[in-house]
């Protein structure tokens, strides 16, 4: 499992209907679900043949009609079936290499506890096709689907030498979030077979990786670091698509990461020891989180244990007041602050929600 998290986590849902509201964590009022991004599969480490090799890539229209909708079902069914009752109806689609270094009660287990609890999944449908060809070689090799001066149209993918290979990517919603499964199929006994299976989230409240981007450049040029460095964390979050195949921006964007200066506040790593003045708090994690359609920021820390929930309201309070106070600029790029606390020792939480 991997989830490629640099700050924070991208969380799907909190139901919010009112300007503040505080709840207990796990409770229908507050429905904060982490999507975290999973790989399921065998690890084949790429690297350049020796040999030489030639390669190719259609993309989308440019497959033949008829091989591009025998992906496209074989794929979306792939899905529908791993979200479904019964998960072990999308493992016998798996490749004999796969299976042997993915266990049935495991795959299962990715689905049923770290997937499906973050839906319903809706929409879900095929949203790029890429058919691949090495020629020559021995070596898996990695593939420019597209063409580099068009980063937001082009992917690299990997591929085996030998027949076509294909990549697809299915994309559906949740509550707040776009959810992506990236897909790797190769030809097996006559039959288009899963090697490789990557989810996450690709976009929030309708904020693309590249939307967020687009953020994050306005609140570095106002200087705005902490911001633009959360911003930017959560858009790289967005544009992951697994080992295998790589969206066109995001070298754009580890490169943009690169040059902002990490707030001296998430130096180092969790959990952060946060000093205001005369008050400190242990931050576990922090992180844009989609709420009601807009993009708040979340903060998680810890607690002793509370008597009353108002023990705990007041400790998020405290903090909501501490931090507005220290980086007031945060509400040129949030709609308000989600803040958790959890008991130290134990499993309770409380959150509590401030917008601008």
């Amino acid at each position: 499992m991997s989830n490629g998290q640099e700050v924070g986590t991208i969380s799907s849902r909190l139901s919010f209907k009112a300007r503040q509201m505080k709840c207990r964590i796990g409770t229908n009022c507050a429905c904060l679900c982490a999507l975290l991004a999973i790989t399921l599969g065998t690890f084949v480490v790429a690297c350049k043949s020796s040999q030489a090799s030639t390669t190719s890539c259609k993309v989308d229209d440019e497959v033949p009609t008829n091989d591009r909708e025998i992906v496209g079902q074989v794929t979306l069914k792939f899905v529908e079936d791993a979200l479904g009752p019964d998960p072990s109806a999308a493992y016998q689609t798996f490749t004999a290499d796969a299976k042997g270094n993915l266990p049935l009660d495991r795959f299962v287990s990715e689905f049923q506890n770290g997937i499906k609890p973050s839906g319903p999944f809706k929409g879900l449908r095929v949203a790029h096709t890429y058919i691949v060809k090495v020629t020559g070689g021995s070596q898996q090799q990695r593939v420019i689907c597209g063409t580099l001066s068009n980063p937001e149209n082009s992917v690299t993918v990997s591929a085996k030498p030998g027949p076509a290979e294909a990549h697809l990517i299915i994309e559906g919603r949740t509550v707040n979030n776009a959810i992506v499964y990236v897909i790797w199929l190769i030809p097996e006994e006559g039959k288009w077979r899963v090697q490789y299976i990557h989810s996450a989230i690709s976009g929030m409240v309708g904020q693309s990786a590249l939307d967020l981007q687009k953020i994050a450049d306005t609140e570095n040029g106002k200087q705005h670091t902490f911001n633009a460095f959360i911003l930017y964390a959560a858009a790289l979050q967005l544009a992951d698509r697994g080992p295998f195949l790589e969206i066109g921006i995001r070298s754009e964007l580890e490169k943009r990461m690169g040059e902002v200066q990490r707030p001296h506040i998430l130096q180092g790593q969790a959990p952060f020891i946060w000093s205001f003045d005369k008050s400190a708090f242990k931050v576990l994690n922090v992180g844009p989180i989609g709420v009601g359609g807009k993009i708040y920021l979340l903060v998680d820390h810890e607690i002793e244990p509370w008597a009353e929930d108002k023990e705990a309201d007041g400790k998020n309070r405290d903090l909501i007041t501490a931090f507005a106070t220290a980086y007031p600029e945060y509400k040129e790029a949030f709609a308000g602050l989600v803040v958790r606390a959890h008991e130290r020792g134990g499993n309770r939480g409380f959150g509590t929600v401030n917008a601008n």
